[in-house]
């Protein structure tokens, strides 16, 4: 099994750090520090080496630090392919940003050619209550961790819908460039839904393998293009190529497009209580997805063979001890590089004690 692990993480003008320079190894990293001393900011700069905007999905204006025009985060990282240095600069001015891998450019989208990464923040608890938007991104970046050209998919389909989005508005259309632009999406969107559905399909089967303190999760995903899939339809790319010319004259007047695999939904329920997520208590909330992101990473082991890095943000904040206890145990058994924050030791003692100690 390959691990990805960080060896140095060095970070300039990045939030509330002038200068930063990190030393770890392949064992389990515990940040300590009051709130706001930056313990977070330092788990979004590694998680901006995996497709996506972060661990925030904040914007990058906000990222650099105050009155400073730009930002750097350079990391020495065991990746899927071997050692290599990788970097992110952001700048202010321009709103930009650049990746590099071993000095050349690279798109973010491609990170997951290198990296692998499950995370659980606090402002992810409240994923099942949140937007369709929010929990189909979400489904998504667990894709990455199993097909690791599913980013390079969005983000293709994303930029395919905004050409045909400009294209609809116009007073008068380009028919056959319209034509080309809903094949090509067509085309994307069924490899989407046919990774969603397999990805699925992995991590239903390893919630249900796994035993631990955690409650049981049902999972489902509410999209047409997802569901004629399953329902046995060979002819999809036709199928949704005929639909987006359906819905030309509706959406020339919503100014976007409305069919499509950008539509759906990822849905979660308490199995035990056959109830959605959102409609259990926070408490119950959270343990759903601490269920949920340990059968992430354990089913994305067994079948990639590689172990991700793992950032859990407060993880142990509201938990019982029972639950706590687990995840202590857990986490000690496990040979991989996980980073944990915590305002203190309490009640982790034991876990402290086999981990890298940064304080802040």
């Amino acid at each position: 099994m390959k691990n990805i692990f960080l060896h140095s993480l060095i970070l300039e003008n990045y939030r509330n750090f002038k200068n930063l320079e990190l030393k770890t190894d392949n064992t389990p990293v515990i940040i300590i520090g009051e709130n706001g001393s930056g313990k977070t900011n330092i788990l979004e700069a590694i998680s901006l080496f995996y497709p996506g905007r972060g661990i925030r999905s904040a914007r990058l204006a906000d990222i650099c630090k105050d009155s400073e025009d730009f930002c750097s985060v350079k990391a020495l990282l065991q990746s899927k392919i071997g050692l290599a240095e990788f970097s992110t600069q952001i700048k202010r001015s321009t709103n930009r940003r650049t990746t590099e891998y071993n000095d050349s450019k690279i798109a973010n989208n491609e990170l997951s050619k290198f990296t692998s990464m499950v995370w659980l923040t606090p402002q992810m608890e409240g994923i099942f209550t949140s937007s369709s938007s929010d929990r189909r991104k979400f489904f998504d970046r667990i894709v990455y961790n199993f097909d690791q050209k599913h980013a390079e998919l969005v983000s293709k389909y994303e930029y395919y819908m905004s050409e045909r989005n400009k294209i609809i508005v116009e007073d008068i259309w380009d028919n056959n460039w319209l034509k080309i632009i809903e094949e090509k999406m067509a085309d994307v969107s069924g490899h989407i839904a046919t990774n969603r559905l397999k990805t699925l399909e992995f991590m239903q089967q390893a919630i249900d393998d796994l035993e631990n303190e955690f409650p049981k999760a049902d999972l489902s995903i509410d999209g047409t293009v997802e569901q004629e899939i399953l329902n046995g339809r060979e002819d999809i790319v036709s199928f949704i190529t005929e639909e987006l010319y359906k819905t030309r004259n509706k959406d020339k007047i919503l100014g976007r497009t409305s069919f499509g695999v950008h539509k759906s939904d990822f849905l979660v329920k308490h199995k035990h209580k056959n109830i959605l997520a959102k409609f259990c208590s926070t408490g119950e909330q959270k343990a759903i997805l601490i269920a949920i992101i340990l059968a992430e990473m354990n089913y994305a082991i067994k079948l990639t063979k590689i172990a991700p890095i793992l950032l859990l943000d407060e993880v142990f904040v509201h938990l019982d001890d029972r639950r706590r206890n687990y995840l202590t145990e857990f986490f000690i058994s496990t040979n991989l590089q996980l980073w944990v924050t915590a305002t203190d030791l309490k009640g982790i003692e034991e876990f402290g004690s086999k981990s890298q100690l940064i304080k802040l």
